[in-house]
């Protein structure tokens, strides 16, 4: 059986940030494939996952507008920092309403360079595949 591109995602970062993996979720508007840590699954009803997945897209959908009012190039995802996590979103290029999500345990010991990492991991790895 093929793998799909979450798990791949999951694995790849997982040997770069270890046990601080929390999430990796590849969504669209109309559905998502998820890989938790368990005790991360545990935490969200499936309503709850489905609002921070519409979160995610509206976010989206003001990129190009935040990017003219910055005017520091393209906007290609967003870091949410919480008391025990960074909450990456990254925009799938060609489609406004798609891209992953991904979180890092902040209170472990996965640093901002493992985010930019991941960020770059994405650019790099997975947008080809998209």
């Amino acid at each position: 059986m093929e793998r799909n591109l979450v798990d791949i995602v999951w694995d790849d970062l997982r040997e770069r940030v270890g046990d601080d993996l929390r999430t990796v979720v590849q969504y669209d508007a109309r559905s998502s494939a998820v890989k938790f840590r368990p005790d991360v699954r545990e935490q969200y009803e499936l309503d709850e996952r489905q609002q921070i997945l519409d979160d995610a897209i509206v976010q989206q959908l003001s990129f190009s507008d935040q990017e003219t009012v910055f005017k520091t190039g393209e906007l290609r995802s967003f870091v949410r920092v919480f008391d025990e996590a960074w909450v990456l979103t990254w925009r799938d290029p060609s489609n406004v309403k798609a891209g992953f999500l991904i979180s890092i345990q902040r209170d472990g010991d996965a640093t901002m360079e493992d985010v930019e990492y991941c960020i770059q991991y994405l650019d790099d790895e997975v947008e080809p595949q998209l």
